[in-house]
């Protein structure tokens, strides 16, 4: 984050770029304004042990059997993605703990089965002509702020709901390349990209019937999973590019946090920090929600690198603009 902005200033100048008359000036000074930070440029990486394990390894190691132990259950998307990289792995975890990870807070749709702590896809693999559109379309796309990704997922309306929820637990296959470098990235992108898919759907339907809102929420509310994280990420961008649905998006992702930040007194919650970062970038978070979010993230990184985690309640004024040969320099 650039010296003197908040996550105010971030969404005030956001709020001006959709209505600018100079688009390029203002996303710009967006896209700098972000720079580094967690889903506002990109989306942050796993922290679960089972992909530290996988990060540490190499090809030929992975091509041997191996058994792993892991103190407690973690979410379904890491272990998967784990057997992926590790097709003849045995991963013995502990106790979930409680509250149940497994359980979902909202009834809803239904991505993972559990037999135990083993997780496995709720949801046959998506059609062949699906995964690719959704991994063709974002292979190639760099990660940008709410309101610049938004439009840029605009294409995934045309993919079915049925493939895009699918795609989230049978992810298409990894490109060559850079996404190999570090495991889960791959498969957290993809989940992103899905939501935002699923938050192009019916556009025309009011957000508080809407039935892309209903799909994200159960998504959120259903069991702790990467795809909490990217139900949310989609909620919060809902709320960067439409101020008539941020009240209720405030709402939605700070009672998540709060919830997660309960079950973590009582069991790791391996995407507690993540969920924390979200909560503190949603446009309209309570004061004390926000202050919560920030005692969290604080603890692991600079993220927001705000030393105010107590801003006023006031939207704060765009920056002033500056010409558009200042803002290249500052880049």
């Amino acid at each position: 984050m650039s010296a003197g902005n908040t996550v105010e200033s971030l969404i005030a100048l956001a709020d001006r770029l959709r209505a600018t008359s100079a688009p390029i000036q203002d996303r710009l000074e967006l896209v700098s304004g972000c720079d580094g930070l967690p889903w506002l440029a990109h989306v942050p990486a796993a922290t679960e042990s089972c992909i530290s394990i996988l990060a540490q390894s190499d090809a030929a190691t992975r091509s041997m059997p191996c058994e792993v132990g892991i103190s407690s259950m973690e979410v379904p998307s890491a272990l998967a993605t784990f057997r992926r990289w590790w097709p003849e792995s045995f991963i013995a975890m502990g106790d979930p703990g409680q509250p149940d990870p497994r359980e979902p807070l909202k009834p809803g749709i239904v991505q993972w089965r559990f037999d135990g702590v083993n997780a496995s896809p709720a949801l046959a693999p998506p059609s062949t002509a699906g995964a690719a559109a959704i991994a063709a379309h974002f292979a190639g796309l760099p990660w940008e702020p709410p309101p610049l990704i938004y439009d840029a997922a605009a294409p995934l309306a045309d993919v079915a709901v049925e493939d895009l929820l699918a795609s989230m637990v049978h992810p298409p296959p990894m490109p060559a390349g850079r996404w190999d470098r570090l495991p889960g990235l791959w498969e957290r992108y993809i989940q992103a990209w899905c939501c935002l898919g699923l938050l192009h759907h019916q556009r025309e339907q009011p957000w508080s019937t809407s039935t892309r809102r209903q799909m994200l929420v159960e998504l959120a509310y259903g069991v702790e999973d990467w795809t909490t994280e990217a139900a949310l990420y989609a909620l919060v961008a809902a709320a960067w590019v439409d101020p008539a649905c941020r009240s209720d998006v405030a709402a939605l992702v700070g009672e998540r946090f709060l919830m997660m930040r309960a079950a973590a007194e009582t069991r790791p919650v391996t995407i507690g920090v993540s969920v924390a970062q979200l909560a503190f970038m949603t446009p309209q978070m309570p004061r004390e929600i926000r202050r919560r979010a920030w005692e969290v993230t604080a603890a692991h990184q600079k993220w927001p690198g705000n030393d105010n985690p107590l801003p006023d309640e006031s939207p704060a004024p765009p920056p002033p603009r500056r010409s558009l040969l200042g803002r290249l320099r500052r880049r």
